[in-house]
């Protein structure tokens, strides 16, 4: 129950925050203490529909002698679903100020994983680097010739043989992530309407907004230990990441158009809990998550309205263009990085021995699912080696996007809006840990030293073995509800 008065809450965020999804509601604020208007309440309820799909590209070369060249080869195909439901609550306090509330519920989200079999007539090579090669399968994928992911692949919805669920020669899907639910955020912010064109007809609407985005759910993590018991981490959605910005929102109504112009920006910051660690040992160059800046422009037509019955028809139009910068994340192979015997790595970069990803990798194929079993075999000459989380440095990168909706005003206290936004990203590597600080000046880090970035894996970060993510399509079909008192 407290889960879902939280979600409930972050509905009304939705539909006032810094990235709208609505021309009409962009600059609307609650009021209060006005003459013939005491006091303001906004409530609504928002879904959410998700399906991204993307396509997971690795750098490769044959490693024969006469080759030279450093290409992109296909690998996989993620896709994922989520549902959403969004309430929230926004409050007038004064004259255009108010503040609001929002917790997004994720009802359902799951990722899953398969071999791009994308082509029309479909040519597998030995290597997925052949030039004839258009598609993928278990004899050519780098993803299972690195053993980051084992041969007949992982499914983590059975967990009674979740390591032989993709045994056929010719499958296509690999990877099945768990089914997630749960909370990542409470939005919060303050609303202050600078100009008003209900006041004053010659001017702008115009709000600047100050928003806290603060981690509330438990943190997600993955592990294939499942068949025992299948851990917390994997039902969570939570990032443990809080986010703080601000935000402004200007429109403007002529007759029957609306333009407006949005600009937003959230610094991103680990909270307690997290993944995202800041290690002791070693010379660490990236701790916090990714920040995102953006803009938003459009314009709301509206071609039927009644003012005295406070009722309206209108269609908007939205574009979006948003920046990620500056930090690491849970990318798009994230679970399937996560607890790979490949990808263990030394707990001190500068203690004694090293770590063997081919012995964990051959004793996880002996006893699948077991960490501490591919940790002691990986375990060479004393050291102490532990296992990856998933979660890797990533290159800045654009997102852009379009929003197409209907608003209907229905009354003077109900509102009703149904759309899609679609979005893509610009291709980017989400494998970019560098590998270290040269401290003593001789323009290179050295190994088994405190120069080394403990959260490398040369197996993913090494140039020639990084991943890329191309090709990404990002559809949220949505409805909104709002009342408004």
């Amino acid at each position: 129950m407290r889960k879902l008065l939280g979600s409930t809450l972050a509905l009304g965020l939705l539909l006032g925050m810094a990235q709208p999804a609505q021309a009409g509601e962009v600059t609307r604020v609650a009021t209060a203490f006005e003459k013939e208007n005491r006091f303001d309440f906004h409530f609504g309820v928002a879904y959410d529909y998700n399906f991204k799909r993307a396509a997971i590209l690795r750098e490769w070369n044959t490693g024969a002698p006469n080759d030279q060249e450093n290409r992109l080869v296909k690998d996989l195909i993620f896709q994922q679903q989520r549902h959403i439901v969004t309430p929230s609550l926004e409050f007038g306090f004064w004259h255009d100020f108010s503040v609001y509330a929002a917790l997004p519920i994720v009802a359902y989200d799951q990722s899953m994983y398969a071999f791009d079999q994308r082509a029309d007539d479909c040519v597998f090579g030995d290597d997925g680097a052949f030039p004839d090669t258009n598609c993928v399968n278990k004899d050519n994928s780098t993803t299972i010739r690195d053993g980051i992911l084992p041969r007949n692949g992982f499914d983590a919805t059975d967990t009674g043989n979740p390591f032989g669920q993709f045994t056929s020669p010719d499958t296509e899907r690999i990877f099945a992530g768990p089914v997630r639910r749960g909370l990542d955020q409470l939005h919060v912010g303050l609303k202050f309407g600078i100009m008003s064109q209900r006041r004053f007809s010659h001017l702008p609407n115009w709000i600047l907004g100050l928003e806290g985005r603060f981690a509330v759910g438990r943190v997600m993590t993955f592990s294939r230990e499942i068949e025992t018991g299948e851990p917390d981490g994997n039902k969570r959605v939570g990032r443990r990441i809080h986010e703080l910005g601000v935000w402004t929102a200007l429109s403007r109504r002529y007759r029957f158009l609306e333009p407006f112009f949005t600009a937003y920006w959230r610094q991103a910051l680990r909270a307690s809990g997290s993944q995202f660690q800041k290690l002791s040992v070693g010379s660490q160059d990236m701790v916090n998550p990714q920040s995102t800046a953006g803009v938003t422009v459009g314009a709301e037509i509206v071609p039927w309205e009644r003012k005295a019955k406070s009722q309206k028809v209108s269609i908007f139009v939205q574009g979006l263009a948003e920046l990620h910068y500056g930090g690491r994340g849970y990318s798009e192979m994230w679970q399937i990085f996560a607890d790979s015997p490949a990808l263990v790595g030394k707990a001190d970069p500068a203690g004694p021995g090293r770590c063997d990803p081919a012995a964990a990798v051959a004793a996880a194929e002996n006893a699948p699912g077991d960490t501490d079993a591919y940790l002691q075999a990986a375990s060479q000459g004393g050291a102490t080696c532990v296992k990856f989380n998933g979660i890797t440095d990533l290159q800045d990168y654009a997102t852009f996007g379009m929003n197409l909706a209907l608003n209907v005003h229905m009354g003077k206290y109900a509102r009703m809006m149904v759309g899609t936004r679609l979005r893509t990203d610009t291709r980017h590597f989400i494998t970019f840990t560098d590998r270290g600080d040269d401290k003593d000046g001789n323009d290179r880090v050295d190994p088994n030293t405190n120069e080394v970035n403990p959260l490398r894996r040369d197996i993913i970060d090494n140039v020639g073995r990084r991943y890329v993510v191309a090709d990404v399509i990002d559809v949220y079909p949505y409805l909104n509800f709002l009342l408004t008192f």
